[in-house]
């Protein structure tokens, strides 16, 4: 009888054991996949895309070229990007729900984080990796009917010009099976440049330039459609001011340039440069122009006349020091240094967190801060003080190096470790770290020093 019992018991527990197998599979296939093209988002785009053009209109004076897209078709939308406003100029030109890809640095603020999610649900991306996580978002949100915004430079340009684009977006075009539709910004680079401090109201406008249909995407190889959306996308927001002549009102119009601007060309010293209001000059030889309204520089003995022609000069200058061997190959003495930096270890959206306080310096063949102050969680996941300690990338180890925001940098070592550089020192030049990095390293690698991060 017992034997009985326990036979009975057991085929008991083995129902339950089934039933509940069942139930896990039943709960796995009825989980919800993100929905992106929600009826909130299509409220909010409704309500938004107004009350973003009226910003737009009273800040930037931005004239409105609606584009002649077809209603309730994603299109995989590129753009140019010259300053932050591109998104809302490109938004406020199409039709229909627009998720943009869009910098992760951006969502580690949790209430900004939440009220943009729930709004537009953009998709965030690490710039310092090949986000393979964001590419899926991407792909799920096109399944769902929206559109997906991106801007194939992966970085807003410090010069107003289009900066380098990956051929793997070529390739990345292709997985998506939906017209593209290739939008160039003009003006944008003059209002808010990325570099500086202050607005300046001028004119802006967002215009369609090309589009190429799903059916003539398929016919073409990758090279071709990276030739195409290279054409569409290249422009130059200097020149194009050469041509219309806008004048921008505002103030401070070189606040913050020497984020951008870096090497004096005149007595060619590096981190020299320092900005006063409308002015930038050299703090060893006195070189120093002005600023006027229409985003040229003006003075006595101008060498450049604007930042695209003195930026391409920087880069030919670093080249020339890199090949010429015009620093210290033993690795003793930094390239570039500055003080009152934090080293930050950063996750894909989620809140920074601090490692170390001290000073950055970039040598020959490697990365290094110097942790006067370092930290690490204790038992209890506090964070804590554990005294100095110096942190060291060699360049082998480094896959990328990005810039964020105006002085922040993102280093990617490996695969999916990244960490981030934040300054005290506002005015630091986050972008000639970048810069000389991959001067250096392709130097190393015996590549063309034709590629400077963006």
């Amino acid at each position: 009888m017992l034997e009985s019992a326990d036979k009975k018991n057991n085929a008991v527990e083995e129902d339950k054991s089934v039933k509940a197998d069942k139930k896990d599979k039943s709960v796995k296939k009825t989980k919800k996949v993100q929905k992106y093209n929600r009826l909130r988002h299509k409220f909010w785009f409704c309500i938004g895309r107004p009350l973003v053009y009226l910003f737009l209109k009273i800040f930037a004076n931005f004239k409105r070229k609606k584009a002649d897209l077809k209603k309730g078709q994603p299109y995989l939308i590129l753009g140019n990007h010259t300053s932050e406003l591109d998104p809302l100029m490109v938004i406020c030109s199409v039709p229909g729900v627009v998720h943009a890809l869009a910098s992760d640095h951006l969502f580690k603020h949790a209430i900004f984080d939440k009220f943009v999610r729930y709004i537009a649900e953009p998709i965030p991306i690490v710039r310092a990796q090949m986000d393979l996580a964001s590419i899926k978002e991407a792909l799920q949100a096109k399944k769902d009917g929206g559109s997906i915004l991106i801007f194939p430079e992966a970085n807003c340009c410090f010069n107003a010009k289009t900066s380098h684009i990956s051929h793997a977006t070529a390739k990345l075009i292709r997985q998506f099976k939906i017209p593209v539709a290739i939008f160039n910004t003009k003006g944008g680079y003059l209002t808010h440049p990325r570099w500086a401090n202050s607005w300046r109201r001028g004119k802006t406008t967002c215009e369609l330039v090309k589009v190429i249909e799903a059916d003539e995407l398929a016919k073409m190889s990758v090279d071709e459609i990276y030739d195409a959306i290279g054409e569409a996308l290249d422009f130059n927001d200097m020149e194009y001011q050469r041509e219309q002549m806008v004048y921008y009102h505002g103030h401070d119009l070189l606040d913050g340039v020497e984020r951008a601007l870096y090497h004096c060309p005149k007595c060619y010293r590096l981190n020299t440069l320092k900005s006063d209001g409308d002015y930038i000059g050299c703090t060893e030889c006195g070189y120093r122009v002005k600023m006027n309204h229409y985003g040229f520089f003006e003075g006595d003995g101008v060498i450049f006349d604007s930042i695209d022609k003195w930026d391409d000069w920087q880069r030919e200058r670093a080249v020339e020091l890199v090949t010429d061997g015009h620093y210290d190959k033993s690795g003793k003495t930094p390239i570039l240094i500055s003080r009152a930096d934090k080293l930050i270890k950063s996750k894909r959206a989620h809140p920074n967190r601090i490692m170390a306080e001290g000073t950055f310096a970039l040598y020959c063949d490697r990365i290094e801060f110097v942790g006067d102050k370092a930290y690490e969680r204790n038992a209890e996941g506090e964070l804590e003080c554990i005294g100095p300690k110096t942190y060291v990338w060699k360049f082998s180890e480094v896959s990328k190096m990005s810039c964020i925001s105006k002085n922040k940098l993102q280093i990617a070592v490996g695969e999916k470790e990244y960490y981030e550089i934040h300054s005290n020192h506002t005015y630091r030049s986050s972008y000639a770290y970048m810069v000389y990095f991959y001067c250096l390293k392709r130097y190393a690698q015996g590549k063309p020093l034709d590629y400077f991060g963006m």
